[in-house]
């Protein structure tokens, strides 16, 4: 969906991109939603900003991650790198 533009599910041929998903931090105030945060004494750091594209017909929704090759994989509890078989 994300480069055709077209739904894989129902074919309908308008999407909707949202390029930042809302979260709400402890504060109750609205920031993206990442995949991975370090947290430091002065500021977080945020990595993998999360995307959308929504089929208008049925709403079927595809998510992907930006600069998902910046992920620092070591340090995301249970995450790993999962490779096709030759």
């Amino acid at each position: 969906m994300r480069s055709s533009h077209v739904c894989p599910k129902c074919r309908h041929r308008e999407v909707l991109f949202v390029p930042t998903i809302a979260d709400r931090d402890d504060a109750d105030k609205v920031r993206p939603l990442v995949l991975h945060v370090t947290h430091l004494d002065w500021k977080d750091v945020e990595i993998g900003t999360l995307q959308a594209y929504v089929c208008r017909g049925c709403g079927y929704t595809e998510l992907y991650t930006e600069n998902a090759g910046a992920l620092p994989v070591d340090h995301i509890p249970g995450a790993q790198i999962l490779r096709a078989k030759a």
